[in-house]
């Protein structure tokens, strides 16, 4: 999600309360940015299903068109075909899109400055075991419904504590709105948007009490779309973790263990971007 709305409410918080802190704990485990880049495996433990081990491969990730939903309308991706097979012997395509479209990742430079961008952004992190937390049926009567720190609790009593090192996932049922912008976004043709997302509670309970890599979402923004203050991305990208927007197919994952691998793009100073997220089911 990314709009001069978003980038207003941020500036106007900085004045406010100033620049957003890296934990002293998450400072230490990353290194800082400027060894992220020089991260080594054995820094954060990597969980990787073995190949022989896995039953199902499950793609999370929507196809990336010209009529994704997106946070702005006028964001809107837009191709052309620039080479063609018939007359020049292959075959090329030029696109136009923010790097926050379709399922995408948010790094911590999306809103922290001076943190992480994704080509610095070590690596490990982005292979995690996945926890999937299911909201829909509170999704189903409110819009704006939030995963909160009781949602957490109850999915450890039932399969105990989060891994350190997992990606948490929230399954609001909302990807069956995909296809559906207006549906998608929430919007009832006022502007305004309406999806579930994480409350800030639950950010602050993950943040502080487990060794998360990061959050994801199959809704637009990991913040619900009735948020006016983005207090989960501003948590979440200040500590250093990063956020999936857009997530396909989570139903999938529940009550299964699987690892996530979240492939994004490389990009110079790049604040995330499109990715190919992809779960080996064990």
């Amino acid at each position: 999600m990314c709009s001069p709305e978003v980038a207003k409410v941020v500036s106007e918080r900085i004045a406010r309360e100033g620049r957003p802190q890296f934990s002293r704990r998450n400072f230490l485990r990353l290194g800082g940015v400027a060894a992220a880049g020089l991260a080594v495996a054995s820094s954060v433990p990597v969980r990787v299903t073995r190949a022989q081990e896995v039953t199902q491969l499950v793609d999370l990730t929507h196809v990336f068109g010209t009529n994704v939903p997106t946070y702005v309308p006028t964001d809107t991706p837009s191709r052309e075909t620039t080479v063609t097979v018939k007359d020049n012997g292959f075959y090329i395509q030029r696109w136009s899109f923010g790097e926050h479209t379709s399922t995408h990742v948010d790094i911590p430079a999306h809103f922290v400055e001076g943190a992480e961008t994704v080509d610095q952004y070590a690596p490990e992190l982005l292979v995690s075991p996945a926890v999937v937390i299911d909201i829909s049926a509170k999704a189903a009567e409110d819009p704006n419904a939030m995963l909160t720190a009781d949602d957490i609790a109850a999915w450890e009593s039932a399969n105990g504590e989060i891994p350190a090192g997992a990606l948490v996932c929230m399954y609001s049922g909302w990807e069956s709105k995909w296809n559906d912008v207006a549906a998608f976004r929430g919007d009832a043709g006022d502007g305004k948007l309406n999806f579930p997302g994480f409350g800030p509670d639950a950010a602050q309970f993950l943040l502080e009490e487990r060794d998360i890599h990061g959050i994801a979402v199959d809704t637009l923004s990991i913040d619900p779309g009735n948020s006016t203050t983005f207090d989960v991305h501003v948590a979440v990208l200040s500590a250093g973790k990063y956020g999936v927007e857009g997530v396909a197919n989570l139903s999938q994952l529940i009550g299964k263990q699987a690892t996530v691998v979240v492939g994004v793009p490389r990009w110079e100073e790049g604040s995330g971007g499109p990715c190919r997220m992809l779960a080996m089911v064990s």
